[in-house]
């Protein structure tokens, strides 16, 4: 390299030297953050839904409720749902430790969930699982966790679960173990 290059090159750097020594500091950005903030909450949360009749569909209890309007989302602690029929009269009660419902109409509820028959002498009373799917529209159940069914004469467990609470049926997918009984409980 000859020295007419060579000074070239030293006046280039000199330059950028100075140019970067005066030009104003950039505003260094944060990098964004992914944590969301509810866009509200409420403690005690009691909500409960008609139909177009006027009739009773639902009510929701819980604890506590974050709703994630950016997510499409509302979380809640210690959720329960009480679901009714055409007439008005509580047919089935669902509970757990925790939950979401999405923009969806999805409840997705974890830890302890426990479906109670309310309809009395009816086929089964409880249904306890750590997971479950709840399509509020038109209450269809899934899990794909272990299930426990128990009745009046019966016990069932297995894993997974598909099931509709409006037509009453309910059926585990697999590993299906059953107890039946022939003596009616006193």
């Amino acid at each position: 390299m000859n020295r007419q290059n060579v000074g070239i090159v030293i006046l280039f750097l000199c330059a950028l030297g100075v140019w970067r020594f005066f030009s104003p500091n950039e505003e260094i950005t944060a990098p964004t953050s992914t944590e969301y903030q509810p866009d509200f909450t409420a403690q005690v949360l009691r909500s409960v839904e008609f139909n177009l009749d006027g009739k009773i569909m639902r009510r929701i209890f819980a604890d506590s409720m974050e709703h994630y309007g950016e997510l499409g989302m509302t979380m809640f602690t210690n959720p329960v749902i009480i679901l009714y029929d055409e007439n008005a009269q509580a047919t089935w009660k669902i509970q757990a430790k925790e939950g979401n419902f999405s923009s969806e109409d999805v409840a997705t509820l974890r830890n302890d969930v426990i479906i109670t028959n309310m309809a009395k002498n009816d086929y089964i009373d409880v249904i306890t699982t750590s997971y479950l799917q709840l399509e509020l529209a038109k209450n269809l159940v899934r899990s794909d966790q272990l299930i426990t069914i128990t009745g009046n004469l019966f016990n069932q467990t297995g894993i997974g679960l598909e099931g509709d609470l409006k037509q009453e049926y309910m059926t585990i997918l697999k590993q299906v173990k059953a107890i039946y009984t022939n003596d009616e409980k006193i």
